[in-house]
Formats: structure tokens, sequence, C-alpha cells
């Protein structure tokens, strides 16, 4: 038997249509997570706490490609934990939830319409007896 090797998801998180207008322009590429990162970082993300915090940012970090993420010389922000761990909670939550968002998954739409079949014949049987006319 061949062998079988998964194709790995890459995310290239754009955050243009952010409703937060301070995170418009950052770009983040990240890789999918596997079953156990997954259970991983939910259980992190439910435990809360600096314990769960520091979890779901290490799993982040591991799993960060690349970010056009510069510190306050404009100089590029290396992808890493330490990287990670110097940047704003809030900031970083909002990679992890829109990263969660895109590995969750809203279905594309279909590549074409579907045809439109009109009407199906079962619609048009009636269900009840017609009344009977009064007679007049």
């Amino acid at each position: 038997m061949a062998g079988y090797r998964p194709k790995r998801r890459i995310y290239d998180l754009d955050f243009s249509d952010h409703p937060d207008p301070d995170m418009h322009g950052l770009r983040v590429k990240l890789r999918h997570v596997d079953t156990g990162q997954a259970l991983a970082l939910d259980a992190a993300l439910e435990e809360g706490g600096d314990a769960g915090l520091k979890a779901t940012l290490e799993i982040l970090a591991a799993q960060l490609i690349e970010w056009n993420v510069e510190d306050d010389q404009g100089q590029p922000v290396p992808v890493g934990i330490d990287a990670v761990m110097a940047q704003e909670v809030d900031f970083n939550m909002t990679i992890v939830n829109a990263w969660r968002e895109a590995i969750a998954g809203v279905p594309a739409p279909l590549d074409g319409a579907s045809p439109d079949g009109g009407p199906s014949l079962e619609a048009s049987i009636p269900m009840e007896l017609p009344s009977e006319s009064l007679a007049s």
C-alpha cells in the first residue's frame, strides 16, 4: 500500500477588516493544530488564569510561521515564544480568536449555483380532500 501524507493547512490571517482599527494591517500565518494541540488549546482557554494563558500562548507560538509585527523602532519582530510573550495580552488573544475561527471554518460558498428545479410534484398534491360545494 502506498503511503499517504495528509495536507497540512496554513492560515493566512488578514486583519484588514477587523472591527478594531488598531489591528488593521496585521498579517499572521499559522499552522493548523493537530488533535492533541486542539484539545490542549481548548483546555487552556477553559482553564483561564495565568497557567491557561501561558499554555495558550505556547501553542500559538509553536504554530506561528510568520507575522508582520514590528517593534517600536520599526524592526521586524521574530516569531517565537519570547516575541509572543512580549506582546500585549489583548493583541495575542485577538490573534488566537481569529485563528480559532479560521480553524472552526465557515464553509466557503459552493462553486456554482445550484440548479433551480422548480417546485416539486409533491408540493402540488393536495393534502386534504376538498370540501363539498353547497348546492344553491
